[in-house]
């Protein structure tokens, strides 16, 4: 009999899962033309970095400047700077590439008489970094190279999946509404992990707001319940001219994009 309740309150408790579940994905009240990855020319995030694993504190300022033909890609795709105010960090590239639904993300680069060029050993390209399209509910995985392919370097296999985010994010550049929530789970392979005989995992959580992008995230050693390695929070973010993606639409997205700021 004990078994038999036990059982009973286990199948509510799914039941009642299961319905929260699908009121929450009906709640989701997110524009579904929202673009949470915006890459507009111009835009501007400003984000701080708490990391323990570096024992650092540091600013990163990311500036899309736009779509570009690089000659020594042979690629066009929006270039976004990214400045970090650490000593010889200075300014890089990023540039961003649609492939098949996806975004895919090529860094490692660096400027020589302010044209990109990519490093000897290559580049670090991340195919199915997120799709064009973010909404909750998907998953999809990828491999990052950080190093290229040179022989004796690691890799990054990850796993991704979407959410909706319930709860409102509050950052340091205000409060954000309609967010969605991806976990990662990252391995981290080959190399040096191979040859020390201990592979690396990390959890990744990251929250993207409609029409602002990532506002948060945090990374753990292991899983989600692991102690925490890395914190990025965004400060402050200026909207630049509507990218390609979000067309027209730019001018309904105050609603869902626009933070309420602290006072």
């Amino acid at each position: 009999m004990t078994k038999r309740i036990a059982m009973a309150v286990a199948l509510i408790t799914a039941a009642v899962a299961v319905s929260a579940c699908k009121s929450a994905v009906q709640e989701w009240k997110a524009d579904p033309t929202a673009n949470f990855f915006p890459l507009g020319p111009n835009t501007v995030w400003t984000y701080k970095i708490d990391s323990k694993s570096q024992r650092a504190n540091y600013v990163v300022t990311d500036r899309v400047v736009g779509s570009q033909y690089v000659p020594a890609l042979g690629i066009t795709g929006q270039v976004v700077q990214e400045f970090y105010n650490l000593d010889r960090a200075g300014l890089r590239p990023i540039v961003y590439q649609d492939t098949g639904g996806y975004l895919t993300r090529l860094s490692g680069l660096d400027y020589a008489s302010n044209q990109i060029k990519a490093p000897a050993w290559g580049r670090s390209e991340e195919r199915n970094f997120i799709p064009e399209h973010l909404t909750p509910n998907l998953a999809w995985s990828n491999v990052l190279f950080p190093y290229g392919k040179l022989p004796g370097s690691f890799d990054i296999t990850q796993a991704h999946k979407s959410f909706m985010e319930p709860a409102e994010v509050v950052v340091p550049a205000g409060h954000f509404r309609n967010c969605i929530r991806i976990e990662t789970i990252a391995h981290y392979e080959g190399g040096q992990y191979a040859t020390q005989k201990q592979n690396l995992t990390l959890t990744y959580e990251d929250w993207y707001a409609p029409n602002v992008g990532l506002v948060r995230t945090v990374a753990y050693q292991d899983t989600a319940d692991g102690p925490e390695m890395e914190r990025v929070e965004l400060m402050r973010f200026e909207q630049g001219a509507p990218s390609a993606a979000q067309g027209s639409q730019s001018s309904g997205a105050s609603q869902d994009a626009a933070p309420q700021t602290h006072s």
